[in-house]
């Protein structure tokens, strides 16, 4: 998600100077999207996942990280393929479960290479286990135990887990919440529950290494909305006081366009799912959110990783993890309604 300083980008920021100074303020290829409904808008997204699963190296079905360009990427295709689930819960379109499914055959495959010193991606857990109760097949589930048993066996402990996932971001420190936050997540899926307790209480100790909003508002934010929905998930009532702090610093860092920070996609995703059940208050900044998140989509049913409302190609570029986390957000606002 870096903005690098590319051609592209000097293009783009003389086109919006442009564009601003004939008084306009979004591409009329957005328009149409103002009026669209939240389950079109998901179906939308959800096809374009669909589209583009391709094969890996070894055949195997999954995801690059930017859409069209480069191999499947490993580290994104369960987040993907969460988002399709989603997708298919709230349509029961049987494409988005096939596609899931697809890949969750092939993950099954790879299990056997996974070990303490070769981990699964924390969102591999969760998706095997989510799978494994939306097609009533058992296989999946212990996969999914299986994995996470590694993951223990690594750290006894959820406070040494933290430990270690903060340990390997040095650079990004700001990012531990959103990594414990896929930890607690894996962790609950399993059924888990003290470890994803010991992983809550271990990353709020540490809050001050990570939560750092006035000089990391991406990544501090990032992380703590990620943390609110897996700390409702975990126990909302005793954490109740951590998810109000985090949901009103969300609230205030809206922008009044309805996205947060520089018009970017995945922070706003994540706002909108801490957001999806809060106050009144709350929940006018997360219907403001919906609004910019339908608004934005691209004319392919893809969502970038920032939009100006510029013209395409003016915009971000489009990162499958991202996009299914846009998809993700849809999906719920539809059942929602």
């Amino acid at each position: 998600m870096d903005r690098k300083i590319t051609t592209l980008a000097a293009i783009a920021a003389i086109a919006l100077l442009a564009f601003t100074a004939i008084g306009a303020e979004m591409a009329s290829q957005y328009e149409a999207n103002k009026d669209q409904d939240v389950c079109r808008a998901m179906d939308r997204a959800a096809g374009f996942l669909v589209d583009v699963q391709k094969p890996g190296p070894d055949g195997s079905p999954g995801w690059s990280w930017v859409v069209d360009d480069g191999p499947v990427s490993n580290n994104v295709a369960s987040l993907a393929a969460l988002a399709l689930l989603e997708a298919y819960q709230t349509s029961g379109q049987p494409l988005y479960l096939a596609a899931a499914r697809k890949y969750g055959n092939s993950l099954m495959e790879k299990q056997a290479q996974w070990s303490a010193d070769n981990l699964p991606y924390k969102p591999d857990v969760q998706f095997l286990a989510r799978l494994s109760r939306t097609t009533n097949k058992s296989v999946y589930m212990n996969a999914a135990e299986r994995a996470f048993a590694h993951v223990m066996s690594r750290s006894p402990t959820g406070s040494a887990e933290v430990d270690r996932i903060l340990a390997g971001r040095k650079k990004t420190p700001s990012l531990l919440g959103f990594d414990v936050a896929l930890g607690i997540q894996a962790a609950l899926s399993v059924g888990e529950r003290g470890y994803a307790l010991q992983m809550a209480d271990g990353v709020l100790k540490l809050e001050k290494r990570w939560y750092t909003p006035g000089s990391n508002a991406r990544w501090s934010l990032l992380s703590a909305a990620a943390l609110v929905e897996a700390l409702e998930k975990l126990d909302a009532g005793h954490f109740t006081p951590v998810i109000e702090r985090y949901r009103r610093t969300l609230t205030a860092a809206q922008q009044p366009n309805g996205s947060w920070l520089a018009n970017e996609t995945q922070p706003s995703a994540y706002a909108l799912l801490a957001l999806a059940e809060g106050s009144p208050a709350q929940r006018g900044a997360y219907q403001r959110g919906i609004d910019w998140l339908k608004t934005t989509m691209l004319k392919a049913g893809a969502y970038a990783t920032f939009n100006d409302f510029m013209p395409e190609p003016f915009v971000g570029r489009v990162i499958s993890e991202v996009h299914a986390e846009a998809l993700t957000v849809l999906a719920r606002a539809c059942r929602a309604q």
